[in-house]
């Protein structure tokens, strides 16, 4: 132990790497006596500052400008003299011939339309038959006309010709009948879900003359009465006045 406190002590700066070295071979016994290392001085540097030189500037070329070259002038294009061409003469032109004016038309009669034909005015009607007895009916299965015609004594008429024509909204419905041999009639029977509401105008006809006073009546699809005089079923009678 003191011999290894020596060798720290004596070891230092450079000769380190020796003193390590004995070290390590400090098991094995020296021949001879042991020389103590001499510790050499380490060398010292001094800092000497070397002038830098400043760096030269360096010319650079300034670029001369090249000179254009002149642009070629243009040489005007000779001018054509146009050649004066020559100048027909006058060439005589043809005169028409004169044409000739049609001759001026002939007066023509102008035909008279032909007359229309006269309407004749229409009849009035022959009242032999008028207005007996009416009847509204409330029905919730159909809707009907009937009734009877008769004479003066109140028997009954036969084949006297009915017409129920359908007016305003119910324009286009028409039906005719005759009376049985009991001067009975029934101008049609429709089921109720069939004929909505319609208007209804009924008349007696001869020769395809009215000779009855018109009745008017509408009919309805709804199954209550009112105050408007609608029902489902009318019933009609005529009676003769000759």
């Amino acid at each position: 132990m003191r011999r290894q406190s020596l060798l720290r002590r004596v070891c230092g700066g450079t000769a380190l790497l020796i003193c390590v070295t004995l070290a390590c071979g400090g098991g094995q016994r020296a021949a001879g006596p042991v020389i103590p290392p001499t510790r050499m001085p380490l060398p010292t540097f001094t800092a000497t500052s070397v002038p830098v030189p400043p760096p030269t500037p360096t010319l650079v070329p300034v670029p001369t400008d090249t000179p254009m070259p002149l642009a070629a002038t243009e040489t005007p294009a000779p001018t054509l003299t146009p050649i004066p061409t020559e100048v027909p003469a006058d060439t005589p032109t043809a005169e028409p011939a004169p044409t000739m004016a049609p001759p001026p038309p002939t007066d023509t009669a102008t035909p008279a339309p032909p007359a229309a034909p006269a309407v004749p005015p229409t009849a009035e009607p022959i009242i032999k038959y008028v207005i007996g007895e009416t009847h509204r009916e409330f029905n919730c299965d159909f809707t009907a006309i009937y009734g009877w015609v008769r004479d003066a004594s109140n028997l009954g008429i036969p084949g006297v010709t009915v017409r129920t024509l359908g007016i305003h909204e119910s324009t286009g419905l028409e039906f005719i009948t005759q009376t049985d041999g009991e001067g009975r009639y029934e101008a049609f029977r429709i089921p109720l879900a069939e004929l909505a509401s319609a208007q209804w105008a009924v008349m007696l006809m001869e020769d395809g003359r009215e000779v009855s006073e018109r009745f008017h009546w509408t009919s309805t699809a709804v199954c209550q009465s009112d105050d408007t005089g609608h029902s489902q079923v009318l019933r009609v009678d005529w009676k003769l006045i000759e």
